[in-house]
């Protein structure tokens, strides 16, 4: 099963249990099952960080300072592309961590063999379950029109469209480096705002609002 699956241990099949995934999802799952029974947590180590840093919460510091940059500065970009080139980082977490009873940690799934899982030439034997925590895609093949690229991933600038109304927002890198997260959403919540008020004038924006709440 896929990680959006998963609910708790009473829902899984009896016996040992394989994550494959070591980023938070993975992590998380793992520790959860271990409480339980035996589980092998199969991934690269993917560094860690606090989840709070001098009193506040770790993207208090985050989102004024290495999230800030505009997706598309020149800071932003390299960013962006060192991103997009690993995995997130365990929050709250670490490698001392896992280490719990009943919990094993190995390196990648590097292949499969007639339906077995190999981490280079050991078989993860006896698995009952498997758990996939191997990420998300977007999928927008539920909107029928000119608005996706050749990668899947919608057209706009700073979530506008040249689709006349069509919008988007809290989109990863949308305008800056953490405008798919909490602290950074609502700048670009009020742009596509403005931007709506702007097309439909300012006096149907305000009572569209009205009626809304």
């Amino acid at each position: 099963m896929h990680s959006s699956e998963y609910r708790n241990p009473a829902h899984l099949p009896d016996g040992h249990v394989l994550v494959v995934g070591a980023a938070n999802s993975g992590a998380q799952i793992a520790l959860d099952l271990a409480r339980s029974r035996g589980v092998t947590l199969a991934g690269r180590a993917v560094g860690s960080m606090p989840r709070r840093l001098l009193g506040h919460d770790v993207f208090d510091w985050l989102q004024y300072t290495l999230l800030r940059p505009g997706a598309d500065s020149i800071t932003g970009r390299r960013m962006r592309a060192h991103i997009l080139g690993g995995t997130d980082a365990l929050i709250g977490l670490s490698e001392r961590v896992l280490r719990v009873p009943g919990l094993r940690r190995v390196g990648r799934i590097t292949e499969v063999k007639h339906g077995a899982p190999f981490v280079g030439a050991e078989q993860i034997r006896d698995v009952s379950c498997i758990i996939c925590c191997t990420g998300y895609r977007p999928d927008y093949c539920w909107i029928n029109l000119p608005v996706v690229d050749d990668r899947g991933h919608p057209r706009h600038e700073r979530g506008v469209t040249r689709v006349p109304g069509l919008y988007f927002l809290g989109l990863r890198f949308q305008h800056r480096l953490n405008s798919s997260l909490l602290g950074g959403v609502g700048e670009d919540a009020r742009f596509i705002a403005d931007a709506v008020a702007a097309r439909y004038g300012h006096t149907r924006y305000k009572t569209a609002l009205n009626l809304r709440t």
